[in-house]
């Protein structure tokens, strides 16, 4: 959140910003997106006291960045703080993600797992990024190093190339300050969970510091009991020439987890089966693994104060394996109406284990230019990239046997079935993709009052792909080349500071490699590119304490297609696409004593060109109504509370929506007590009400699908201690 929404808070809610280790990021006054005090005094004792606050940045903030002021940028841009997300217990980024509507989780099979999703309507599963650089890897996001979550909706080429049709996800990493920290927390769960986090930030002298963080987890999953979550991550992070023209940050985060995944629930006559909560499809010796190791190094320099230069380099390195069992109902698809008694399913494995890895050099320029009444802010930069992907294919004998282990009943599966023998890697694919971009972003100021932007990015995205069947010897090799140029305008009306008015036009393109998948059937099909158009509006209220912003954007692609992943040779020519909506989101505090965070959105997604059968049909996972609420107050100067709720409304599984997810409403609510200035309790409950309710959905048929069941009511206990 901003720090404007804390400027006229009580000395209590500051206290309780810094005891917490909340980072908040102020979006008018750092243009470096750099880690860096306002206040010095904190740690150089020439110059007095410490203040009471200190504003800090995370890693790179896109906000700071490359888009500037979150009032003045002319697109709908969600924020999830460190703040809300300790208040909620938050600790995986697809929770996080719960506080943005217009976001819908989708599942995956194979080679598709980790975090997936749907932004306004469009798969944004390569459109994560870490501090402004792309973030590809195959693995479930915690949230431990996590200072704040940016969402910036609808197309953004020419910020980060290829992808984003319906908006980014920026994660923003902690990082060193000037303000020692020494902090940890304990949480204890009735889902079995036990995890321990760290925070420790040390500075070295007046300039420097050095900061750590650390997690350690193991938990299940309410309700599912065949569920399990084993992870551990540490992220150490330095900076020099904090405070001065000249910064340094570097940071790595290393994250494991050794879990065995859920596998969800197949749809049966159109809807979710019918079964208990409980029910596990998947088997005992299932197992999602993945590693995970992210380098980064950033240096800005200022020449003056119009004047700046930044380079960021990137060496990420990801691996994971994959070998599960997942209901698949194969040549015996269940008739309607069929005895749930007697319906049976078989087990399809599509597992799978790869490495993927990016090295990136990202180098930006920002210079401010004076004109008379007119200011021109220009930013420019040059993206060099490679990306890798080694994956393997383990065999899936579903695929010739649907009875390679014994069909087990819908309504009893029994996960303690035996794989009947060890299963090999039958196929090998090498893919990379190789990066070459520049872009520049002009904003003129006429006067205080209007703000003109136009800019370009021109991007080479070459990719080639070698395939080896280990079962035939056969060798396949395709490549492919796409040179897209990326245009962007808008207009931004300021008539008071407290109000902005704004159009803006965005596009996007999505490479036939987008995700480094290239095969025979892709290696030839030109970008799918998308225009969207956005007008909106952005007011502060209560002297800057409470943020509205309201918006209504319209989104076309032609001739999309549909790759699936696990079936590399299967294209599916979804035609032209539209989706049209409004959002509106609160943000801010009411009163000093309270806070509140919420968002409405309204989408008509749909097929408008190519299948017959699929035009006028809503787009997959993607529901119509959606609206988060999160709102905390100060019964006290030592007691919070907390409560809000998620609401999403029903999703199609399928392009022809013949398969339907019904919606839900789950609630949540905190109790948090200082009981010392080091010490905090909180307690958090989860689903307060049981919902039995689904999250992520997959379909590729009529045969396999599955969609992922939400964790019944959950407690969560936690203690936090800092100095």
């Amino acid at each position: 959140m901003r720090s404007s929404h804390f400027r006229d808070a009580p000395a209590r809610h500051r206290t309780l910003l810094r005891t917490s280790t909340v980072c908040v990021t102020s979006v008018a006054g750092v243009s470096s997106g750099f880690a860096q005090t306002v206040q010095t005094a904190a740690t150089d004792p020439a110059s007095g006291p410490a203040p009471e606050q200190v504003t800090v940045t995370g890693v790179r903030s896109l906000l700071n960045d490359k888009v500037g002021s979150l009032q003045d940028v002319p697109q709908t841009v969600n924020v999830v703080s460190q703040e809300v997300m300790k208040q909620q217990a938050v600790t995986r980024l697809e929770d996080a993600l719960k506080n943005v509507p217009g976001i819908t989780l989708n599942a995956g099979e194979g080679s598709a797992r980790g975090d997936t999703v749907n932004l306004r309507g469009f798969p944004a599963f390569n459109d994560f990024f870490v501090d402004g650089i792309r973030d590809p890897g195959v693995y479930t996001r915690d949230s431990f190093d996590l200072d704040q979550v940016e969402v910036l909706k609808g197309p953004s080429a020419i910020l980060f190339g290829r992808g984003s049709t319906g908006g980014v996800i920026n994660q923003v990493s902690k990082a060193p300050t000037l303000a020692p920290l020494y902090s940890g927390a304990l949480q204890l769960g009735t889902n079995n969970d036990l995890r321990v986090t760290a925070d420790v930030d040390q500075p070295l002298n007046s300039t420097a510091a050095i900061r750590l963080n650390a997690m350690d987890e193991h938990s299940q999953v309410t309700d599912r009991d065949g569920v399990r979550n084993t992870r551990f991550g540490f992220a150490p992070s330095v900076a020099f020439g904090l405070g001065t023209d000249t910064t340094f940050v570097a940071n790595y985060v290393h994250q494991e987890e050794n879990n065995i995944p859920d596998v969800g629930i197949p749809l049966l006559d159109g809807r979710p089966a019918p079964v208990p909560r409980n029910v596990d499809f998947g088997l005992a010796s299932d197992h999602f693994t993945a590693i995970d190791d992210i380098a980064t190094g950033r240096i800005t320099h200022k020449f003056g104060p119009n004047f700046s230069l930044s380079e960021t380099v990137r060496v990420g390195n990801y691996k994971f394996d994959l070998q599960q069992d997942s209901p698949n109902f194969g040549t015996t698809v269940p008739t309607p109406g069929q005895p749930l008694g007697t319906i049976t399913t078989g087990r399809d494995r599509p597992g799978s284990a790869g490495n993927e890895s990016i090295l990136t050099s990202q180098t930006d320029g920002t210079g401010r230019f004076y004109t008379g009444p007119v200011t021109q802010l220009v930013k420019a930069g040059i993206e060099v990239s490679r990306e890798t992907v080694d994956l393997g294919r383990y065999l899936n004998p579903f695929n010739s046997n649907n009875n390679w282990i014994p069909r087990t009943p819908l309504l009893d599966p029994n996960p303690d079935q035996q794989i009947p023998m060890p299963l090999p890697i039958t196929s090998r694919t090498h893919t990379t993709g190789d990066v070459l971009a520049g872009y520049a972003l002009d904003t003129i100021s006429i006067t205080d009052y209007v703000d003109v932007i136009a800019g370009v990015r021109w991007d080479r995205f070459g990719a080639t792909a070698n395939s080896y069947s280990l079962l035939t010897g056969v060798t396949q090799h395709f490549d492919h080349t796409d040179y897209v140029t990326s245009p962007r305008a808008a207009l931004v009306v300021k008539p008071t500071d407290t109000q902005r008015y704004y159009f803006s036009y965005g596009t996007s393109f999505d490479p036939s490699a987008e995700a480094l998948s290239l095969t025979a059937a892709t290696a030839q099909l030109k970008p799918v590119k998308s225009d969207t158009y956005e007008v909106g509006a952005k007011l502060d209220w209560l002297g800057g304490m409470l943020t509205t912003t309201a918006a209504a954007f319209r989104t076309e692609v032609a001739n999309a297609q549909i790759n699936d992943p696990e079936r590399p040779t299967v294209v599916i020519l979804a035609g032209d696409q539209r989706v049209a909506g409004v959002e509106f989101d609160v943000e801010g505090h009411i009163t000093p004593n309270w806070e509140v965070l919420a968002g409405y959105t309204y989408l008509d997604a749909k097929t408008v060109g190519g299948v017959p059968a699929n035009v006028g049909r809503f787009l997959v996972n993607t529901a119509r109504n959606a609206a988060n609420l999160w709102t905390s107050y100060y019964l006290t100067d030592d007691l919070e509370v907390g409560a809000g709720g998620n609401w999403l409304g029903k999703r199609y599984a399928d392009l022809a929506n013949l398969n339907s997810i019904p919606g839900y409403v789950v609630w949540n609510a905190s109790v948090t007590y200082k009981v010392t200035d080091n010490v905090t309790l909180q307690l958090n409950g989860q689903n307060l009400f049981d919902k039995y309710y689904y999250t992520n959905a997959y379909f590729a048929n009529a045969s396999e699908n599955h969609v992922l069941v939400g964790a019944g009511r959950t407690v969560l206990f936690s203690t936090s201690v800092s100095f």
